[in-house]
Formats: structure tokens, sequence, C-alpha cells
């Protein structure tokens, strides 16, 4: 995935985040494609502008969410939380499948979101090298609120200020993510290992870094250091075909695109792999219900 810089608006000196998100109009819209750090984050701020409902998202990674506009409704059909525009973060622990509605503000007629994801290997060094544990609370529960006061507030904006600022080394950056880690925990929450920890979740990291690229079971065994015959027979064993995990994540990726750029069909689709934007459409909408014309 390329690199492009989100245009974040700095806050004014003076005042801190949660009055930015109070307000609902210091976030900028994105204008470009969410932003990889490999091993460390992946940083997005999806738009829309009519109500979309989204059936069994797959938050693969730990995931920070912030709604800056707009109403997002979360369900697994255990825990079904709403959240308005506010100043909390909602939390989700990786592997968390729910479905989703966003719905667009009112005054803004928009919905519009700050999506940080957190890479496993930076879960694992956090959980390494500090003493934070699991509450029993944070083993339960799929997602959480958590307020954003001033403190945990100034720690997530230098975070998003950070992730695609190329003079910020991926070493300082990770220094800044634990911190938002150590943060976290200080409030009550540790982000458990992720679900999927298997050659599933391995595999789909994988093509997630690179959803352009024409996957075959061949080339990402290789890629994964295994024979074709192996990956495939280790995907049986979590119930998981090749072909079906390689769609989903691309289809993944392709709502995530639609939602953060102005790309046109044809350069989504070539982005996730797919030089017949008529295919590419027949996948997204056997996946999601709706055609990518209609996310918009």
């Amino acid at each position: 995935m390329n690199q492009h810089t989100l245009r974040l608006v700095e806050p004014r000196q003076t005042a801190s985040l949660t009055a930015h998100v109070e307000a609902h109009k210091h976030w900028e819209l994105p204008s470009g494609t969410p932003v990889l750090r490999r091993g460390l984050c992946a940083l997005a701020q999806p738009v829309l502008t009519r109500v979309q409902h989204t059936p069994v998202f797959l938050f693969h990674d730990a995931t920070v969410l912030l709604i800056a506009a707009g109403r997002l409704d979360l369900d697994d059909d255990t825990h079904p939380l709403a959240i308005d525009a506010q100043a909390s973060l909602l939390l989700v622990e990786p592997g968390t499948c729910v479905d989703l509605v966003k719905t667009p503000d009112d005054h803004e007629k928009c919905f519009r979101s700050i999506f940080l994801t957190l890479s496993a290997t930076l879960l694992e060094t956090f959980q390494r090298t500090s003493h934070a544990h699991l509450s029993d609370e944070a083993k339960q529960a799929p997602y959480t609120l958590t307020a954003l006061d001033d403190d945990l507030a100034a720690t997530f904006q230098l975070v998003l200020d950070s992730v695609d600022i190329k003079r910020v080394s991926d070493e300082r950056l990770q220094c800044r993510l634990m911190d938002l880690l150590f943060a976290l925990a200080e409030r009550g929450h540790v982000f458990r290992g992720p679900k999927q920890s298997g050659t599933a979740g391995r595999l789909r990291t994988l093509i997630s870094e690179a959803p352009d690229r024409g996957w075959t079971a061949h080339e990402a065994g290789r890629a994964l250091a295994m024979s074709e015959a192996t990956l495939r027979r280790r995907l049986a064993s979590e119930s998981v075909r090749f072909e079906n995990l390689l769609i989903d994540t691309r289809m993944h990726h392709a709502l995530m695109l639609l939602q953060t750029t102005s790309w046109s069909i044809p350069h989504v689709a070539q982005a996730c792999g797919y030089q017949s934007p008529a295919r590419f459409s027949e996948r997204f909408r056997a996946r999601f219900g709706y055609l990518p014309s209609g996310v918009r």
C-alpha cells in the first residue's frame, strides 16, 4: 500500500483535542489513502455522506476509533453499542466481528471518524516489556469506551501527528504508540492478543499489506515460508479457505478506500488486485450487499 499524507488540522495550542472533538469541525476531511507503517500501525479517516450498513465487519487488528461526526452502531449479537460524536475513544479488540451502521450527522451531513489500528507485533512488544495485565472487563468485552481526558487526548494527538511524518522514525513512532498503550492501561484497558493468530491471521496480514498483488496460494505460502500444500492444510485446520480469505481481505481494503479517497471505482479495483471493475463490483456486492458506488 502506498503511503499518502493524511492532512490533520493542528489543534489550537490553547485547546485540547477534547474541545475539538466536541466542536465537531476541527478535523479536516481526508485527501489520500490510509497510511500504513508496517509492523506498527495504520491510520485512516473514513468519511460517508449516507447511512451505511456493513455486515460482519472484521477488526483484524486492535483498533482505536474516534467518532468525529455522526453516529456509529455496533452489534456482535451480545454487546450492542451506539456511539455519537463525543470526547471518547472506542477500543476494539483484535479479531472482533460486528455489524456496523454509520449514520451521518444532521449538521455536517456526513459521518467522520479517525481509525487507528495497532499491529500484533506492537501489542506483543508492549505485553512483553510492560507489567500491564488484562482486566476482567477487557477479557470479556470485544469493545469498550474510554473517556478522552486532556492527557489521553494529547497522547493520542501526538500519535496521529507522527504516523505519516517521514522525519519521525519507526523507532520514535513505536515509542509514542507504546505511550498510548500505557495511557490506556492506566485507564484499565489492555488489548489482548489477536484471536486469529494462526496461519489465517498471518496470511490476512500479509495480503492486507499488498492487496493489489496477484496473490496465489503458492506465492503466499512461499512468503510465509511454507509450501502451498502446507498452507492449505493449515488453513483447513482453522476452517479457512485461501480464496475466501483473499477476497475478504481485499473487500475490507476496498471498503476503506471508498470511505477515505475520491478514487474512481476502476482505480479502487486495481488497488485491490482486480483488473476488471465489473468483477470487482460483483465481489464487493456479494460481500457487503451493495455496489461500491453505494458507499459514497
